[in-house]
């Protein structure tokens, strides 16, 4: 006769081990997959909720394709212009809307923010209409695009600059004023000569 509370002792064959093991382990594990699917779609809402305003994301669309367009323009600049300052003045464009363009697609792309490298009806225009000058009259098209562009500019990034929440898009922001003031004043300058 066996004592009380003695329990036979099983095998432990495989058959015995995997009845076990889907008996304990598998509600575990069910279990643990829950709670880091869970954990997973929390994380997921929080990543949400820190992405940007729909006002800062068309900020940055809208910024990134004025940015192109004036490469396109001083791109031409570079080809066309027939003052050797203006071709200098082509160049410096050049140079700092492709970092600003660079800033802008990092940015947008930490920010899952979708950009377009179609410029507006008003830039194609601008486009056409510098594309078509030649000599003496490019440099004074050339220039007073700048000058035209510069002032709308500079209002949107200083109205941005106050108006945005994010950190990153607030630096490249506060940094590109006084890029784009410069532009602007060299192209008035120059147009004055």
């Amino acid at each position: 006769m066996k004592p009380p509370g003695f329990e036979q002792q099983t095998r432990h064959t495989p058959a015995n081990l995997m009845k076990k093991l889907s008996t304990t382990l598998l509600p575990s594990f069910a279990l643990t997959l829950c709670g880091l699917l869970l954990l997973s779609s929390t994380s997921q809402a929080e990543n949400k909720k820190s992405l940007i305003s729909d006002t800062e994301s068309r900020f940055i669309q809208n910024a990134a394709i004025g940015s192109h367009a004036e490469t396109e323009f001083a791109e031409l600049g570079v080809k066309k212009a027939e003052q050797a300052n203006v071709k200098a003045f082509a160049e410096t464009l050049i140079t700092d809307h492709k970092a600003l363009s660079k800033d802008l697609k990092e940015l947008a792309a930490a920010q899952s923010v979708l950009l377009s490298q179609e410029i507006t009806p008003e830039e194609t225009a601008t486009l056409h209409k510098l594309e078509r000058a030649t000599g003496a009259e490019f440099d004074k098209e050339f220039l007073a695009a700048f000058a035209d562009s510069g002032r709308s500019q500079i209002s949107n990034y200083a109205k941005a600059s106050k108006d945005q929440n994010d950190t990153e898009l607030k630096v490249i922001v506060d940094k590109t004023i006084p890029v784009l003031k410069a532009h602007q004043a060299t192209a008035i300058a120059l147009a004055a000569k």
